[in-house]
C-alpha cells in the first residue's frame, strides 16, 4: 500500500499514537499488560511462545530458551519501550532496540538502567533502517503487533535482511491475520478488516490496548498482511523458512476487548461457530503465529 496518496498522513498518525502509548505503558496501576516489576524483580512479559521461538532458533533447550543468546547481536525490531530487550541483555546478549518513536527509546533506556543492563538503541523507520545497522545482527526479533503498522511488508522484509548476517535469524512472533479480521462479537460478531495484500483500515479513539482507560486519543491505520504474504516475502528477502507455527491459543489477551474468551485453564481463545453438537464449544481459529526464518 506504499503508493496511497495519504500514506505520510498515515504514518504520522500512527507515530503519534506510539509517541502518547510509549509515556503511558508501564506506569498506571490500569495497564494490563506492561507490568514492568516483574521485569525488574527478574521476570520476563515474554510468554512461552517468543521463548520457544527463541530456543528454537539458538538450539538452546526448551526449558532453558534463552540459554544461548548470550554474546549473539540482536535487534529489537519496533521495540517500543524495550521490556523483551532488557530481559534479552540481561540473559547475555548484545541487543540494540529500534523504533520510530523517541519516547519509547527513553523508556527503553531508563529500563535498561533501573535493572542495570546495557543496551544501544536507534530512532529510525523500520522500512528504512540505516546503514549503521546493516549485515550487524544474528536475530531480528520482532513481537507480537508489529507487522500490521507497516504498509509495505516486502519492503520492511529486505530491510529484515539487511540487518542480519549471513547465517542469521529473523525470530518472529505475531498476531494471526485470521484473528485480525474480526472486530467485535457483541452485540454482533463483526468482520471489516481486510485479511491481506496490504489492504488497511483506519480509525479514530482512544486509550490504547494496554490501558484501555488511558488519556490517549488518535488516529491510526493498519495493514492486513496474510500468512502468504509473510512468508512469500521472507523468501523474496533471501530468507529460508525453517519454521512457521501457527496458535489456537495464548497466555494473554493482546487486544483487551470482547472478541477473545478466557477458558478455565486461563488460555484466550477465538471461538466461533457452533460446535459439533448443541453441548459443545467451536474449535478456536488460530490466534498468533510464529516463525523463524534464516538469511541464506
Amino acid at each position: 500500500m506504499s503508493d496511497l496518496e495519504n500514506l505520510d498522513d498515515l504514518i504520522a498518525g500512527n507515530h503519534n499514537f506510539w509517541e502518547q502509548a510509549a509515556g503511558v505503558h508501564g506506569t498506571t496501576a490500569e495497564d494490563r499488560y506492561y507490568q514492568l516489576d516483574r521485569v525488574i524483580a527478574g521476570g520476563t512479559l515474554m510468554t512461552s511462545i517468543e521463548e520457544n521461538a527463541i530456543a528454537r532458533a539458538t538450539a538452546a533447550p526448551l526449558d532453558q530458551p534463552l540459554s544461548q543468546v548470550a554474546g549473539l547481536d540482536i535487534l529489537y525490531l519496533q521495540s517500543h519501550i524495550g521490556v523483551d530487550g532488557v530481559v534479552l541483555a540481561r540473559a547475555g546478549a548484545n541487543v540494540t532496540c529500534a523504533d520510530f518513536s523517541a519516547v519509547a527509546l527513553q523508556r527503553a533506556r531508563d529500563l535498561a538502567s533501573t535493572i542495570g543492563v546495557s543496551i544501544d538503541t536507534v530512532e529510525t523507520d523500520s522500512r528504512n533502517l540505516p546503514e549503521l545497522l546493516h549485515a550487524r545482527f544474528d536475530m531480528v526479533y520482532v513481537t507480537i503487533g508489529a507487522i500490521c503498522w507497516i504498509d509495505d511488508l516486502d519492503l520492511w522484509m529486505s530491510q529484515v535482511a539487511r540487518a542480519l548476517r549471513p547465517g542469521g535469524t529473523l525470530v518472529m512472533f505475531e498476531i494471526h491475520p485470521v484473528y485480525q479480521v474480526f472486530s467485535k462479537r457483541t452485540p454482533e460478531l463483526v468482520l471489516d478488516f481486510p485479511y491481506g495484500d496490504g489492504g488497511h483500515f483506519t480509525e479514530s479513539g482512544s486509550g490504547s490496548y494496554a490501558d484501555p482507560s488511558s488519556a490517549i486519543t488518535s488516529t491510526t491505520t493498519n495493514f492486513a498482511h496474510s500468512i502468504a504474504n509473510v512468508v512469500t516475502s521472507a523468501v523474496c528477502a533471501g530468507m529460508r523458512i525453517d519454521r512457521l507455527d501457527e496458535f489456537v491459543e495464548l497466555a494473554f489477551d493482546p487486544r483487551g476487548d470482547d472478541l477473545l474468551q478466557q477458558g478455565g485453564d486461563g488460555k484466550w481463545r477465538l471461538l466461533v461457530g457452533r460446535g459439533m453438537t448443541p453441548a459443545d464449544q467451536p474449535e478456536g481459529l488460530p490466534v498468533a503465529f510464529s516463525l523463524i526464518a534464516t538469511k541464506v
